[in-house]
């Protein structure tokens, strides 16, 4: 397969992290971001040792110019943008909605929804001229329209971005770019751990979590493993790449039952 030019925003840790890893093993290059700037150097550095061909930006995705400067940094060391992921998005507190605070409410939509549509957006335009390119965009928990006490504006959001990539993906039928959605699942990251330090949780709900988790989540590289290969293969004007299909869903929910 020839070698491809990927943009993962967000990249610096968690399952970001995973996915350029992945490609750089397999020998493409990577655009990597994250918000702050010695953190991109410092995962640049490290990820330089298992394929030179990887770049880094520093900046906010809710900030079109992050989106600007990616795609220069792209086109200057690699001269394409083959697939453009947005991966980047933040945990809420773990606080019932009412409990939040209004700058959490700005905070996580804007980054989660906003950063998001605005990544969209500016690859979609430099890909059309381009001629080619894929867009991902991450789902998560909520994205299948489940709730769950405590993640009513998270799972909002991804709600928000899988019915948003749905519908732009209708609207650019029969252009040159392909568009799809990215579920991974439960993954073992500091993300989850993140929401969760951010909050309030009894000994209780702390328990029954990490029964949950324990069971349920998957390590990042079994699963950026499995995204890397089906994005890489994927040629569908629309595409929904879950990897906790119904099939390995039910196992771990059998182990969860039994445990």
């Amino acid at each position: 397969m020839k070698n491809k030019t990927i943009v993962i925003t967000g990249s610096t840790r968690g399952i970001g992290r995973g996915l350029t890893v992945e490609f750089l093993n397999r020998g493409h290059q990577v655009v990597i971001n994250g918000r702050l700037k010695e953190k991109v150097e410092k995962a640049v550095s490290e990820l330089k040792k298992i394929n030179p061909d990887v770049v880094g930006v520093a900046g906010s995705i809710t900030d079109k110019a992050t989106h600007q400067k990616i795609i220069r940094e792209a086109t200057s060391a690699f001269g394409k943008i083959d697939i453009w992921i947005n991966n980047a998005g933040i945990p809420q507190p773990h606080k019932l909605f009412m409990d939040l605070d209004d700058p959490d409410l700005k905070k996580v939509t804007e980054t989660n929804i906003f950063g998001l549509m605005l990544g969209t957006k500016t690859a979609a335009g430099f890909m059309t001229a381009q001629g080619f390119g894929k867009i991902f965009n991450m789902a998560g928990f909520g994205s299948n329209g489940k709730t769950m006490n405590k993640l009513t504006l998270y799972g909002t959001t991804k709600r928000a971005v899988s019915y948003f990539t749905k519908s732009f993906a209708k609207e650019i039928k029969g252009s040159v770019l392909q568009v799809g959605v990215l579920n991974p699942g439960m993954v073992r990251t500091g993300f989850l751990q993140q929401s969760i330090e951010a909050g309030s949780i009894s000994p209780e709900e702390s328990k029954k979590f990490k029964k949950v988790y324990d069971v349920l989540a998957e390590d990042v590289d079994v699963v950026a493993g499995f995204l890397a290969n089906r994005i890489l293969k994927s040629n569908k004007d629309y595409d929904r790449i879950r990897f906790l299909t119904p099939s390995r869903l039910m196992v771990k929910l059998v182990k969860l039952a039994l445990s």
